[in-house]
């Protein structure tokens, strides 16, 4: 077995995760933190149901043959069904690709002092050309190290930090779902399917012959954990009135002055190029795949730079991406109990 492999396919998921997952905190906030003390329950369930999932992927990509999600999914579900299913997962990586060139934007917005939109192109420039660079199978593990321990350190951190958390704004959030057990089971769910939709095609990559699909998740499970655990113990500390902000990781950054700033918003960008990479890698090699594939890999490419140049066409991108996130999320954990039922 190649234990080395098992290591890297869960570090590269950490990459392609990261945007999506642990940039900003809202994130955060919205699947755990806002539970209060069953938070801690979801995370535990979520790093659960995400190690079966990816050790479910990487376990029907060995026995398939297939090593891209168009490829597993066709010769999972036939061509038809197959074909709808890589469609959908395709629309998703184009939206997700979208969102983290916008992300990246607002971040060089915020921090680079230049005027009259300069600072957003610069930055989306630069997360695309840094993107496309890292878009290949051996850049992806040393990118997720670095996102781990840059997560780890910046949240733990955080969280240690003895210091009270001053937040300007006398408005609290209303927790209706705090303390809530069934909620905490069922955002976790959805978290982790939404994850494993998003890293699942860096998982199929390095689903060899060799690799122990069970090591995989556990990697990726032990991984998730202990990237949740150390940001939830950060948003925690700043009570009800941090979970209501846009940003609750730069909020607790600010008791680390100037360079808190920067160290979350070099984080948060770091984490959009994770994101990217991984999205963009998974259309690239739609274009490898010639055929069909190769036509909708240019039309979701397209659809990509579209979205992002025009900052998601008003709207549009931040309606459609939840629900083509849910869809698929929903299909992910659909395939994984097909597969356990095999």
């Amino acid at each position: 077995m190649d234990h080395g492999g098992e290591r890297r396919a869960a570090l590269a998921a950490v990459a392609a995760t990261a945007g999506a997952g642990y940039a900003s905190g809202r994130e955060l906030v919205l699947f755990f933190a806002q539970l209060g003390a069953m938070s801690w329950l979801g995370i535990v369930f979520a790093a659960v149901c995400y190690g079966l999932l990816a050790s479910a992927l990487c376990r029907c990509a060995m026995r398939t043959g297939g090593r891209t999600p168009g490829a597993f999914l066709r010769r999972l579900l036939g061509r038809g069904t197959g074909a709808a299913a890589s469609a959908l997962h395709g629309v998703l990586m184009s939206l997700t690709a979208a969102v983290m060139l916008v992300s990246a934007g607002e971040t060089g917005a915020l921090t680079l002092p230049v005027q009259h939109g300069g600072a957003w192109g610069m930055a989306l420039g630069l997360a695309a050309a840094l993107g496309l660079c890292l878009a290949y199978p051996e850049a992806m593990p040393a990118l997720g190290l670095v996102t781990a321990v840059v997560g780890v350190g910046l949240y733990a951190g955080l969280a240690l930090d003895p210091r009270p958390v001053r937040v300007y704004t006398r408005a609290e959030t209303e927790l209706a779902l705090e303390n809530s057990a069934g909620a905490a089971v069922l955002l976790a769910a959805m978290y982790a399917a939404l994850n494993a939709s998003v890293g699942g095609d860096c998982l199929l990559r390095f689903s060899g012959s060799r690799v122990d699909p069970a090591r995989v998740g556990l990697w990726g499970g032990g991984l998730m954990a202990l990237l949740l655990a150390c940001a939830n113990g950060a948003i925690l500390r700043g009570g009800r009135q941090l979970l209501g902000q846009a940003l609750p990781a730069v909020i607790l950054a600010s008791r680390w002055g100037i360079a808190g700033f920067w160290l979350c918003a070099l984080f948060s960008f770091l984490c959009a190029v994770g994101t990217l990479a991984a999205t963009l890698g998974a259309l690239l090699r739609k274009l490898e795949a010639g055929g069909p594939e190769r036509a909708a890999g240019v039309m979701l490419l397209a659809l990509a730079a579209a979205l992002a140049l025009t900052r998601g066409m008003d709207g549009a991108m931040e309606r459609a991406y939840p629900a083509v996130g849910w869809l698929t999320a929903l299909g992910v954990a659909a395939v994984a109990a097909r597969l356990e039922r095999q």
